[in-house]
Protein backbone atom coordinates (compact mmCIF):
# COMPACT_ATOMS: atom_id res chain seq x y z
CA UNK A 1 0.00 0.00 0.00
CA UNK A 2 1.99 3.25 -1.04
CA UNK A 3 1.23 5.93 1.41
CA UNK A 4 3.07 9.72 1.47
CA UNK A 5 4.25 12.13 4.46
CA UNK A 6 3.84 15.36 4.16
CA UNK A 7 3.77 18.56 6.27
CA UNK A 8 0.32 19.41 7.68
CA UNK A 9 -1.90 21.94 6.04
CA UNK A 10 -4.17 23.73 7.69
CA UNK A 11 -7.54 21.82 5.62
CA UNK A 12 -5.85 18.80 7.55
CA UNK A 13 -7.85 19.92 11.13
CA UNK A 14 -10.80 18.15 10.84
CA UNK A 15 -8.92 15.10 9.83
CA UNK A 16 -6.42 15.29 12.31
CA UNK A 17 -9.38 15.89 15.03
CA UNK A 18 -10.59 12.25 13.96
CA UNK A 19 -7.80 10.20 14.28
CA UNK A 20 -7.21 12.08 17.36
CA UNK A 21 -10.52 11.26 18.84
CA UNK A 22 -9.66 7.30 17.61
CA UNK A 23 -5.82 8.19 19.34
CA UNK A 24 -7.99 8.71 22.89
CA UNK A 25 -10.48 5.91 22.13
CA UNK A 26 -7.70 3.69 21.41
CA UNK A 27 -5.83 4.50 25.11
CA UNK A 28 -9.47 4.56 26.72
CA UNK A 29 -9.53 0.91 25.75
CA UNK A 30 -6.03 -0.40 27.02
CA UNK A 31 -6.27 1.33 30.15
CA UNK A 32 -6.30 -1.69 32.52
CA UNK A 33 -6.93 0.51 35.37
CA UNK A 34 -9.92 2.29 33.81
CA UNK A 35 -9.07 5.44 34.74
CA UNK A 36 -8.71 7.27 31.24
CA UNK A 37 -11.77 8.84 30.28
CA UNK A 38 -11.27 11.24 27.37
CA UNK A 39 -14.45 14.38 28.01
CA UNK A 40 -16.95 15.41 25.14
CA UNK A 41 -14.73 17.93 23.07
CA UNK A 42 -11.04 16.09 24.19
CA UNK A 43 -9.69 15.33 20.90
CA UNK A 44 -10.64 18.94 19.47
CA UNK A 45 -9.00 20.09 23.24
CA UNK A 46 -5.66 17.59 22.39
CA UNK A 47 -5.43 18.89 18.53
CA UNK A 48 -5.69 22.83 19.81
CA UNK A 49 -3.40 22.36 22.65
CA UNK A 50 -0.75 20.21 19.65
CA UNK A 51 -1.52 23.10 17.48
CA UNK A 52 -0.38 25.61 19.49
CA UNK A 53 2.75 23.61 20.85
CA UNK A 54 3.99 23.90 17.64
CA UNK A 55 3.67 27.33 16.46
CA UNK A 56 5.35 28.52 19.76
CA UNK A 57 8.23 25.67 19.93
CA UNK A 58 9.46 25.41 16.79
CA UNK A 59 7.54 22.55 16.22
CA UNK A 60 5.64 20.56 13.34
CA UNK A 61 3.36 18.05 12.33
CA UNK A 62 3.22 15.24 9.29
CA UNK A 63 0.80 13.57 7.75
CA UNK A 64 0.50 10.06 6.79
CA UNK A 65 -2.26 9.54 3.82
CA UNK A 66 -2.99 7.29 1.23
CA UNK A 67 -3.87 8.94 -1.21
CA UNK A 68 -5.92 11.80 -0.07
CA UNK A 69 -7.26 10.24 2.93
CA UNK A 70 -5.13 11.13 6.32
CA UNK A 71 -4.54 7.72 8.24
CA UNK A 72 -1.46 8.58 10.76
CA UNK A 73 0.20 12.20 12.06
CA UNK A 74 3.13 12.86 14.20
CA UNK A 75 3.81 16.42 15.88
CA UNK A 76 7.27 17.77 17.59
CA UNK A 77 8.88 20.55 19.09
CA UNK A 78 11.95 21.93 20.53
CA UNK A 79 11.77 22.21 24.17
CA UNK A 80 14.52 23.09 26.61
CA UNK A 81 15.85 21.77 30.16
CA UNK A 82 14.48 22.86 32.96
CA UNK A 83 16.83 23.75 36.27
CA UNK A 84 16.06 20.27 37.84
CA UNK A 85 17.37 18.76 34.07
CA UNK A 86 20.50 21.15 34.16
CA UNK A 87 21.13 20.07 37.76
CA UNK A 88 21.02 16.30 37.37
CA UNK A 89 22.20 15.25 33.41
CA UNK A 90 24.08 16.58 30.39
CA UNK A 91 23.67 19.50 28.50
CA UNK A 92 21.07 18.50 25.53
CA UNK A 93 18.66 20.44 23.45
CA UNK A 94 15.52 17.95 23.51
CA UNK A 95 13.27 17.28 20.94
CA UNK A 96 9.99 16.49 21.81
CA UNK A 97 7.45 13.80 20.22
CA UNK A 98 3.76 15.25 20.80
CA UNK A 99 1.00 13.17 19.82
CA UNK A 100 1.31 10.41 17.19
CA UNK A 101 -1.34 8.01 15.97
CA UNK A 102 -1.55 5.38 12.80
CA UNK A 103 -5.27 3.88 12.08
CA UNK A 104 -5.06 0.55 13.63
CA UNK A 105 -5.58 -1.32 9.78
CA UNK A 106 -2.45 0.95 8.26
CA UNK A 107 0.04 -0.47 11.26
CA UNK A 108 2.39 -2.88 10.40
CA UNK A 109 2.75 -1.16 6.97
CA UNK A 110 5.58 1.23 8.08
CA UNK A 111 3.83 4.40 8.31
CA UNK A 112 4.36 4.85 11.57
CA UNK A 113 8.40 3.89 10.98
CA UNK A 114 7.96 6.30 8.41
CA UNK A 115 6.44 8.86 10.31
CA UNK A 116 8.91 9.16 13.26
CA UNK A 117 11.70 9.12 10.77
CA UNK A 118 10.25 12.25 8.92
CA UNK A 119 10.10 13.70 12.34
CA UNK A 120 13.73 12.63 13.97
CA UNK A 121 14.54 14.32 10.54
CA UNK A 122 13.00 17.48 11.39
CA UNK A 123 14.23 18.10 14.98
CA UNK A 124 18.01 17.11 14.14
CA UNK A 125 17.58 19.86 11.25
CA UNK A 126 16.52 21.85 14.26
CA UNK A 127 19.90 21.07 16.10
CA UNK A 128 17.95 18.52 18.90
CA UNK A 129 20.65 16.52 20.83
CA UNK A 130 17.89 13.61 21.89
CA UNK A 131 14.56 13.08 21.83
CA UNK A 132 12.26 12.51 24.55
CA UNK A 133 8.02 12.18 25.36
CA UNK A 134 6.21 9.94 27.78
CA UNK A 135 4.47 6.85 26.24
CA UNK A 136 1.63 5.49 28.34
CA UNK A 137 2.63 2.60 30.46
CA UNK A 138 -0.17 0.07 29.33
CA UNK A 139 0.74 1.06 25.36
CA UNK A 140 2.74 -2.00 25.05
CA UNK A 141 2.43 -1.61 21.45
CA UNK A 142 3.65 1.62 21.50
CA UNK A 143 6.73 0.83 23.89
CA UNK A 144 8.08 -2.23 21.91
CA UNK A 145 8.19 -0.48 18.47
CA UNK A 146 10.00 2.67 20.50
CA UNK A 147 12.51 0.08 21.65
CA UNK A 148 12.98 -1.15 18.12
CA UNK A 149 13.45 1.94 16.54
CA UNK A 150 15.96 2.67 18.84
CA UNK A 151 14.38 4.23 22.43
CA UNK A 152 15.01 3.27 25.54
CA UNK A 153 12.74 3.96 28.75
CA UNK A 154 14.37 6.79 31.14
CA UNK A 155 11.33 7.27 33.80
CA UNK A 156 8.80 5.62 34.79
CA UNK A 157 5.44 7.09 37.09
CA UNK A 158 4.01 4.66 39.37
CA UNK A 159 0.35 5.09 40.70
CA UNK A 160 -1.48 3.47 43.35
CA UNK A 161 -5.12 4.04 44.13
CA UNK A 162 -6.05 5.34 47.37
CA UNK A 163 -9.37 4.53 48.93
CA UNK A 164 -10.55 5.09 52.67
CA UNK A 165 -10.31 2.52 54.84
CA UNK A 166 -12.44 1.16 57.75
CA UNK A 167 -10.65 1.03 61.19
CA UNK A 168 -12.74 -1.64 62.54
CA UNK A 169 -12.67 -3.81 59.71
CA UNK A 170 -9.75 -2.74 57.10
CA UNK A 171 -11.91 -2.74 53.91
CA UNK A 172 -11.72 -0.82 51.15
CA UNK A 173 -14.53 1.76 50.71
Amino acid sequence: MPFTIRPYQDADKSHIITLMRAFNEYIESIDTKNRTAYKEGGAEYFTNKMLELCATKQGTIFVACDGDKPIGFISGYVDEQDEDEKMETIPAIPGVLGEFFVLENYRGQKVGKQLLATMENYLREQNCTIIRFPVFAPNTLARTFYEHEGYVERLIYVLKELRETSESDGLHR
